[in-house]
């Protein structure tokens, strides 16, 4: 829908790619140029509190200043825009487009610009035919069915006094503890308790710390001389450490005792099942369902595969490029959101970095192949999306966030992207409705 009341005109230029002339009328552009005007002071931080609504924009711009003001506007205004000129022009684009003006945002004036973008490329497949792919049987073997009473019995362990021992590494240990600094004498708060929980090995304290614990039997008292980190200075080194002593007195040290799996034990903690072989039973039963369901999803990606190995034609190495950047563009931001830099990525999953670009490139391949071959699908059979087959590509794409990514997409004008994604989600279905399926 053209909500904004764009008139939009599509060409074609000599290199293969489309050009949309933009044109917002001025109805719209008042209240576009205010919008562009408040994220300007926002994204600048500008107090406007004292500022009377009719003198906001010249005050904006003698702050900002002209040019930089102007640049923004225009900007803003073709970034807002260009996704709702691309739906109204009903052509299927690939890669970024990009916006040109050299016009200027004023309100209550007509603005234009250019839209620059490359058409998605049509691939057609050696055969329409339905799929044929090979799935593993389902079973649960009985070293998995160990390894999940393990975890159970695990997570029923209880903690005891353990008489006679002497700290260890990883041991957890009930200490009273109090602390001061080396210089002064001063009495270091936080490090000061009479009764606290410690686990050895978890980097809370430094190293020394540890040692200096290690070989201690219950009621026993070490002085311990060690050096706080400091706090971190402005440019991200670490301040200067504080050198401390703790005088340390263990109180207790903690055994956990994990269950020993009994008839007596399953039917006093575990509802439902009576004996250790009703349990096993219902593990296995659990384990087969959680497999079934990972087999049906799997279903998908693999006919999906199987289909691409169909596509005729190469696919351009910018758009392999284009993509694989934003592959890793978004892993960047779910490093960031998690707190941990990409290194940090790679060594929790034990991948080199050099593995790790490999198996992106051959995700972006495999990802660009099956997308384009299920366009070419829905071409063929002639598909089309309904409310309900968006309502299915929203489930797969964002589970539990439906409504929040059918915001996003179609309050950014990108509602096209979403059609995009119904109509490859229903030729999937259909590949999997329709495959030959063999189990090894």
């Amino acid at each position: 829908m053209n909500k904004f009341g764009l008139i939009v005109t599509k060409g074609m230029l000599a290199d293969g790619n489309a050009v949309l002339q933009v044109t917002v009328p001025a109805s719209v552009t008042a209240d576009l140029a205010k919008g562009a005007v408040l994220a300007f002071a926002m994204q600048q931080k500008y107090d406007l509190s004292a500022v009377a609504a009719d003198a906001l924009e010249s005050r904006v711009r003698e702050l900002g200043g002209e040019l930089k003001v102007q640049a923004f506007l225009n900007e803003y205004a073709m970034s807002s825009l260009t996704p709702y000129a691309i739906e109204e022009s009903g052509v299927e684009i690939i890669l970024d487009p990009v916006a040109k003006t050299n016009k200027r945002l004023k309100g209550g004036r007509d603005f234009s610009f250019t839209v620059t973008m490359r058409p998605k490329p049509r691939y057609e497949l050696s055969s329409y035919e339905p799929v044929t792919v090979r799935l593993p049987p389902l079973t649960v073997s009985d070293e998995e069915v160990k390894a999940q009473l393990r975890a159970l019995l695990e997570r029923h362990s209880v903690s005891a006094a353990d008489a006679g021992a002497k700290v260890k590494a990883g041991d957890d240990v009930f200490i009273a503890i109090e602390t001061l600094r080396s210089d002064n004498g001063e009495k270091v708060a936080a490090m000061t308790a009479p009764r606290r929980a410690y686990t050895l090995g978890e980097g809370f304290l430094p190293a020394a710390f540890d040692e200096g614990l290690l070989g201690a039997q219950a009621g026993e008292e070490r002085k311990i001389s060690f050096e706080l980190p400091g706090a971190e200075m402005p440019d991200g080194r670490p301040g200067r450490g504080v050198p401390v002593v703790s005088a340390v007195r263990v109180l207790q040290i903690s055994k956990k005792t994990v269950p020993e799996l009994t008839d007596e034990w399953v039917a006093a903690n575990i509802p439902g099942a009576n004996t250790a072989e009703e349990l096993r039973t219902r593990i296995r039963a659990a384990g087969l369902k959680a497999k079934e369901r990972q087999r049906e999803e799997s279903k998908y990606f693999l006919t999906a595969s199987a289909l691409a190995n169909r596509l005729v034609g190469n696919i351009p190495d910018d758009i392999y490029e284009h993509t694989q950047v934003e592959l890793l563009a978004n892993l960047r931001k779910q490093c960031e959101a998690a707190g941990i830099t990409m290194q940090d990525f790679f060594k929790q999953r034990g991948i080199p970095e050099q593995q790790f670009s490999l198996q992106v490139m051959l995700e972006t391949r495999e990802r660009l192949r099956q997308s384009f071959s299920l366009d070419a699908l829905a071409r063929h059979l002639k598909l089309e999306a309904d409310e309900k087959d968006i309502e299915e590509a929203l489930k797969r794409m964002a589970p539990g966030n439906e409504e929040n990514a059918r915001k996003e997409f179609e309050g950014t004008g990108r509602h096209y992207m979403l059609r995009e994604a119904a109509l490859r989600t229903k030729a999937n279905a259909w590949l999997v409705a329709t495959a030959k399926y063999e189990y090894n």
